[in-house]
């Protein structure tokens, strides 16, 4: 096993003021690393969370999807302006006028990281795998509309008749009613090897041993292994489809705070860091920032499974009692937006908004009949700077509107545990992509994806809302769709499924040796950064 080099081997001390990091000693002889990497081709990048699982199957969750950005490769991805493009495609995908046959065409020549040809058969058994409960998978929802998705889901057919491969390069799908968004939907999903997974029974593949070590993949980089709770090591793919310069990659979960003082003593080569650090961080030698708007937004889930939370008078009371322009000013220095909608751009209503009134915030609260004597607890994940102080601004406010809050920080085991048992009021988190194809705010708002099936965390249920999404599946003309969905945004504004937050503007340090980085709007998403390969670090 290869020796980890002294710099991943250090001591971490997380320090009050990044600039003080300076002062950390280095192990060994106490010689300090080179800004620009000391170990040639060797890339220290910061990862907010520890990771869980490797599994596609598995339901979403932020720091998994960053290693398997890395490792796993999908028909399409987006760019840093959120536009979906093609990845493993060769082209974008062609729909049908009636918008029931879609047609994906794979690039020549492709393999996976074992060297095995990948070919329309994975595409194929991934899908499958992704659209069976069976599985364990979380993604079933994306599949409902695909020919054969109901009787796979009830157990009586072992695969989608809809999805066939007519030869090695070519993957048909055919849905049971129109779907204009599939392939913003599923066309960014990871694709899994055949080859190695095909054999093993449907019922509880996503716990299969692969995907604690997912040794075989089309990513431009391969796993290596992971050292619980220290660091992922991530090898060059050496069959990707471009070639990679950068040997090697060290995924670190640690907090924000010690991300950016490793970035002023060069043991991180790139961090996603909070704006009250921007300051400072801009005060470092041989670091450079960049910034990137997010494609998804920070939100508190309410749990509509307790009746308490049904009454869209209390759910619009929680969210004008949050000042959240002070928020983005206070807590993000500015750079983020308040939305009030999980519809992005000129798709979200163009009103006023839920303006901060805690006078109007306490009047629904009574007129919906709200014990103040009920205790609310609030969850969220710690180690992100920007979500911690707003949890105790958040806890403040709404006290103040007599919500009685009680903070509580848990790891992401429990907080999804909490979800799939509906045994949480509120939970605050972020994340998604609904800026490249907007039907994707079906999974988080759609009455059939309650979560763990989908990503409706909160159980929201709307008929009005769902038929205008239904409705937009069927319409091929873009700016017709798109007018569907902003009548579907006019809807889900009125409703409040979230407390929607803000979207925060990404800011992106790295040290100055690291070239052809493309910032990403996230921290992490499905889609993951753009062209991983086009990374160069020092002399790599």
């Amino acid at each position: 096993m290869e020796s980890i080099p002294c710099r991943r081997r250090r001591l971490v001390v997380a320090v009050s003021g990044i600039l003080a990091a300076a002062a950390l000693a280095a192990c060994g002889s106490g010689a300090t690393r080179v800004a620009g990497g000391a170990d040639a081709g060797v890339l220290d990048m910061y990862l907010y969370q520890k990771p869980k699982t490797f599994s596609p199957l598995a339901p979403g969750n932020g720091p998994d999807q960053l290693v398997m950005s890395f490792i796993f490769d999908s028909l399409y991805g987006a760019d840093a302006a959120h536009t979906l493009r093609p990845r493993l495609a060769a082209a974008p995908p062609r729909v049908s006028a009636d918008a029931r046959t879609i047609i994906f065409t794979l690039r020549p020549g492709l393999k996976w990281s074992d060297g095995q040809p990948l070919t329309a058969q994975d595409v194929v058994f991934t899908y499958n795998a992704l659209a069976d409960p069976a599985t364990g998978s979380a993604q079933t929802g994306r599949f409902t509309a695909v020919t054969g998705a109901k009787e796979l889901t009830d157990g009586r057919a072992a695969t989608l008749d809809g999805v066939t491969a007519p030869d090695g390069r070519t993957v048909r799908i055919t849905t049971s009613r129109p779907a204009a968004g599939l392939p913003g939907l599923i066309g960014a999903l990871p694709i899994l090897p055949r080859h190695v997974l095909g054999g093993q029974p449907a019922k509880g593949l996503g716990d299969h041993a692969f995907f604690t070590a997912p040794t075989v993949g089309s990513g431009a980089f391969t796993f290596v292994r992971y050292e619980t709770d220290q660091y992922v090591e991530l090898a060059a793919n050496p069959h990707h489809r471009r070639p990679v310069s950068i040997r090697k990659v060290f995924l670190k979960p640690v907090t924000s705070d010690v991300a950016t003082a490793q970035l002023g003593t060069g043991e991180m080569d790139l961090a996603q860091i909070s704006a009250t650090d921007l300051p400072a961080v801009r005060r470092l030698t041989d670091v450079k920032v960049v910034t990137a708007r997010s494609p998804g937004f920070t939100r508190i889930a309410v749990n509509q499974s307790q009746e308490r939370f049904k009454d869209v008078r209390v759910r619009r009371a929680l969210l004008m009692a949050i000042d959240r322009r002070g928020l983005v000013d206070q807590v993000l220095g500015g750079a983020g937006t308040v939305v009030d909608s999980s519809f992005s751009g000129d798709l979200a209503p163009a009103d006023a908004g839920y303006a901060y009134d805690p006078v109007e915030a306490k009047g629904l609260l009574a007129a919906a009949g709200w014990d103040p004597a009920a205790r609310v607890t609030l969850a969220w994940v710690p180690g992100q700077r920007d979500r911690d102080t707003a949890a105790t601004v958040i806890q403040s406010q709404l006290q103040a509107v007599g919500v009685a809050v009680e903070l509580k920080q848990v790891q992401v085991a429990e907080l999804l545990a909490s979800y799939a048992e509906r045994t949480f009021d509120l939970a605050l988190f972020g994340g998604g992509n609904y800026a490249t194809e907007p039907s994707t705010v079906a999974a988080i708002d759609a009455c059939d994806q309650g979560y763990p099936a989908g990503g409706n965390v909160g159980h929201f249920c709307s008929e009005d809302l769902d038929e205008l999404l239904a409705r937009a599946e069927t319409v091929g003309d873009p700016d017709a769709r798109r007018e569907l969905f902003r009548q579907a945004a006019r809807v889900e504004h009125a409703e409040v499924p979230h407390l929607w937050l803000y979207n925060p503007d990404t800011i992106w340090a790295h040290r100055s040796g690291l070239t052809g980085f493309e910032p990403s709007g996230m921290p992490t998403n499905e889609i993951g950064f753009w062209d991983l390969a086009t990374w160069k670090l020092g002399e790599s």
